[in-house]
């Protein structure tokens, strides 16, 4: 049925224990299907999310109920580009921010994947200052694949769509993975690590962009904070990203506050809009 929606435990641990930290009214959980499809895109619209409860044995914040894996490739198929109303001048400005701590890391040769590039402005960086060999691209929205293909052009790589299949990669082959505002999109982080990890080499370096659900914005903006979203199944800070990854016994190099450029109009618009 169009409307039925998953409902599942602690993305994390698993635990079913947690509660109900943020939510709207309506809840999305209680809104038709057809009602969220209108609301999926853009901002400063009547905030409409499924509610957020915090798990009480790992800490996550996460969403008990969400999409279905056939809803998200539906709304993902005809998403615009992300944060397309920003201009592009400060899109490559805070994605080459994001590449000097991945540069800081990795030595920047072998073979790279990356796991929603978007339209490749983080990608750009890594032609231009990297030297790997082969690049890996899984980007599910098929509407930036054209500037994704002229960015590649004259690189050995391969572009698809299913963010759920790795099974074109070679195990035991990647030798630096980045993940830029991906991880507080899957449905399934944990298990995505794991059929992440037989791909990479026991060198891999992994960057982990995401937002974080403890910083004073916030606080402060409360329910119109803009990654509380019907786009994010769950949100993460520092010592959750930290516990996250070493249970599965990667080794935390650095974590960082990073920067994001935006055009004035459109900090003053989000300011506004925060405080209702």
């Amino acid at each position: 049925m169009e409307n039925r929606y998953t409902n599942r435990k602690c993305p994390i641990c698993k635990s079913q224990d947690s509660k109900v930290e943020v939510f709207s009214e309506p809840t999305a959980e209680d809104s038709d299907y057809k009602l969220l499809k209108i609301t999926w895109n853009g901002f400063f619209k009547k905030k409409i999310i499924f509610s957020y409860h915090r798990c009480n044995k790992c800490q996550i914040l996460y969403t008990p109920t969400f999409f279905n894996d056939d809803q998200l490739k539906s709304l993902y198929s005809q998403m615009p580009a992300n944060m397309s109303e920003v201009p592009t001048s400060a899109l490559k400005k805070t994605q080459k921010g994001y590449f000097n701590y991945l540069e800081k890391y990795s030595d920047l040769k072998g073979n790279f994947l990356e796991i929603g590039p978007d339209v490749g402005y983080f990608t750009e960086n890594c032609i231009s200052e990297g030297q790997f060999e082969k690049y890996w691209l899984v980007e599910p929205n098929l509407e930036v694949h054209d500037d994704l293909n002229k960015i590649m052009s004259k690189k050995d790589s391969t572009i698809t769509l299913d963010m759920n299949d790795l099974s074109h990669i070679p195990n035991e082959s990647i030798d630096t993975v980045v993940f830029v505002h991906v991880m507080d999109h899957l449905l399934e982080p944990s298990l995505y690590i794991e059929k992440l990890r037989k791909k990479l080499k026991k060198s891999a370096t992994i960057l982990i962009v995401t937002h974080n659900e403890n910083s004073l914005l916030r606080r402060i903006f409360k329910l119109n904070w803009p990654p509380f979203c019907l786009q994010h199944p769950q949100l993460f800070n520092l010592n959750t990203t930290r516990n996250f990854l070493e249970r599965y016994d990667f080794e935390i190099l650095g974590q960082h506050q990073t920067k994001n450029y935006f055009k004035l109009s459109f900090l003053i618009k989000h300011f506004f809009w925060g405080i209702g």
